[in-house]
């Protein structure tokens, strides 16, 4: 038994558990077994101890039978035999026999057969006797004598009854007393067996299981000191071991985390920092032009924030006397103040604004025993340089990576905002070049034709006052010459309408419809405007350009086609951009336009820098269509146009300009 126990000892506490509560099924088992087993013996034994008390009664009943005289011997003979039947259908009844057991030497066996021998031989023998005496009709007091030995008898008869019954009851008492003792014993052990189950789900299950739970506890709240003393063989021995080791790792990579924790805070705050200084720096070069004052600004908010020494930016000269020599560096900006010496561009053919293709470290003579730390970084944009950027490094001369990387980013702000200011500077002079070649073209095109023509009119009416005979010639020249300084005039007018005209931010569509009610209110000209162009599929000049044709074509209406209606439409079609202007009046068809009118000839040459043509559709009934197509920009309009505005078709020859 104590080897037993050991063994179970060290057995895991699942297999405890599990033996235990095997043991407690068993117990309940054999318990509930043994019930049923012993109530299936006593089945009947009540009724066979019940029906062996009714033998007495019925002994009983047969002698007040036989002294019963109140009645014929014919009635009491019938009547003692009934009961004798009775009495022996008792004796023999399944009732009583299955109580009695098939044991030959069983008491209960012994002392039913006692019965059975009694009635047969003692008492069946003179009742029989009795009855024959009254069924033979003898005198009433001749069956005295069977009667007497009868009731001699039935005393005795009932004493061995009673000790059927007593046996019967004795074996009934007994079953019940075992079957008590079984459940007495399997209850003991029952009891035994659970608590010995809950002693050890104490000690080993719940008891660990709060230690370990309190120290995951501390463990959740950031105390790994905590430890168990519960380690052994079984689940939770292991359990609190492994939680033991758990705890010291975690305690080291809590330890560890806190550092690196610490080291990234520093970080985040110095790349918070970095950032705002970026933001700082952005924000002065965007908000401002690049002046010197700004520049230095910029310098001192990054030698404030990094802690460094003092910045220069040295720029190269961009437009150099020499083409073919580089630029030379000049000194743009610098925190050191003016009146330190030995600043990096004082000495004489200093190296240290020349442009390096990355960061170096420069060590410069100052004409002093010490000798300065340099820090250079290349301004420059993409592939264009501009200059330095100098950080001087004393008193340690060294710098940290994401000082350098901060310093290369800030230097490549500071050549962006330079270079963008320079395109700035070349886009306008650009814009300007263009407007004056633009305004060159639009003189050559009109007023200088007409001051040419008006020379050679000049010319000829001066060979026309050499002969006074010519006066009517002298006169024409003079009307021509008048004719021509009012279309001169009338040009110069047109010139500085076209000279100040411009499409602000509400877009062609708005000025289109500006330029449509101007000529409207001019005349009774009934102009309508359909425009289905998206707002971005023409670029500014573009746009120019197309109000100009608009404006041509509708003076030409208004001036020379005697017209009533007239429709601008704008709009896609098969993926070109198509401008018609047509009207109801005269046409051009066989007349030829008068001097001095380079309308059509305009509107060609800008339909043809457009990229397209323009086409003049005009008939014998009247009415003339203008129509310029040229293709859109790449990008500007979906692949699918939209549906082409309504066109009105005229059937009519067709004059093509190119």
């Amino acid at each position: 038994m104590t080897t037993l126990i050991r063994k179970l000892a060290h057995k895991p506490i699942l297999v405890r558990l599990g033996i235990l509560m095997a043991a407690i099924v068993a117990l309940a088992v054999v318990s509930m077994l043994t019930s049923v087993i012993i109530a299936k013996t006593m089945e009947g034994m009540a009724t066979a101890i019940n029906q062996a008390g009714s033998l007495r009664m019925q002994s009983y009943r047969i002698g007040v039978a036989l002294a019963d005289d109140s009645r014929g011997p014919a009635e009491r003979a019938a009547r003692a035999e009934a009961l004798a039947d009775e009495f022996e259908d008792r004796l023999r009844s399944p009732r009583l026999r299955n109580g009695i057991p098939d044991q030959s030497g069983n008491p209960v066996t012994m002392a039913h057969a006692r019965v059975a021998r009694q009635w047969r031989e003692h008492m069946r023998t003179p009742l029989r006797e009795h009855i024959a005496l009254l069924a033979a009709g003898e005198q009433a007091g001749s069956p005295a004598l069977p009667r007497a030995r009868y009731l001699a008898a039935v005393d005795g008869f009932v004493a061995d009854i009673d000790a059927l019954v007593r046996e019967l009851e004795e074996v009934a008492e007994g079953r019940i007393a075992s079957l008590r003792l079984i459940q007495w014993v399997a209850l003991a052990l029952t009891v035994f067996a659970v608590v010995v189950a809950m002693t050890l789900v104490i000690r080993r299950v719940i008891a660990p299981l709060q230690e370990l739970l309190g120290c995951a506890d501390q463990a959740r709240l950031g105390d790994f000191s905590g430890r168990t003393r519960y380690t052994g063989n079984d689940e939770l021995g292991r359990l609190g071991a492994a939680l033991n080791l758990m705890a010291e790792g975690l305690s080291e990579i809590y330890g560890a985390l806190e550092q690196r924790v610490q080291e990234k805070t520093q970080d985040l705050a110095r790349s918070n920092h970095s950032l705002d200084l970026l933001y700082r720096t952005s924000k002065a070069l965007t908000e401002a032009p690049v002046t010197d004052q700004v520049l230095g600004q910029v310098l001192a908010d990054i030698q404030r924030a990094l802690g460094t020494g003092p910045a220069t930016l040295c720029l190269t000269d961009l437009d150099p006397p020499n083409p073919d020599a580089p630029g030379q560096a000049r000194l743009l900006v610098s925190t050191r103040p003016s009146e330190e010496h030995g600043g990096p561009c004082q000495a004489e053919g200093c190296t240290a604004c020349r442009d390096p293709q990355s960061v170096q470290r420069l060590t410069v003579a100052t004409g002093t025993p010490a000798e300065r730390c340099l820090l250079s970084l290349p301004v420059r944009d993409r592939d264009r340089a501009f200059g330095v950027l100098l950080i001087d490094l004393a008193p340690h001369c060294t710098t940290v990576p994401w000082q350098e990387r901060l310093l290369e980013t800030l230097a490549g702000h500071i050549g962006t905002a330079v270079n963008l200011q320079q395109r700035t500077r070349e886009g306008r002079r650009l814009v300007l070049h263009e407007e004056r070649t633009i305004m060159a073209r639009e003189l050559h095109d009109s007023l200088a034709q007409s001051l040419s023509y008006l020379k050679i009119q000049v010319a000829r009416l001066a060979a026309a006052l050499k002969d006074p005979d010519d006066r009517d010639g002298s006169l024409a020249v003079l009307e021509e010459l008048r004719e021509g300084i009012s279309s001169a005039y009338r040009q110069l007018r047109e010139l500085l309408t076209t000279f100040r005209l411009k499409v602000d931010e509400r877009g062609l569509s708005r000025a289109l419809e500006d330029t449509v009610q101007e000529y409207r209110d001019r005349g009774a000209l009934d102009i309508r405007l359909s425009n289905s162009l998206p707002a971005s599929a023409l670029s500014p000049n573009e746009e120019i350009h197309v109000l100009q044709i608009v404006r041509e074509a509708l003076s030409n209406v208004a001036r020379h086609a005697q017209a009533r209606q007239a429709r601008v439409t704008l709009g896609l079609a098969q993926g070109q951009v198509r401008l018609q202007v047509e009207d109801d009046g005269q046409g051009i068809a066989g007349r030829i336009p008068g001097t001095h009118h380079y309308g059509l000839t305009i509107m060609r040459e800008r339909a043809l820098s457009l990229g397209g043509g323009l086409t003049v559709v005009s008939g014998q009934g009247g009415g003339t269509r203008i129509l310029v197509s040229f293709p859109p920009r790449p990008g500007t309009v979906p692949d699918s146009p939209p549906a082409q505005a309504a066109v009105i078709p005229i059937a009519r020859p067709q004059e093509t300009l190119h």
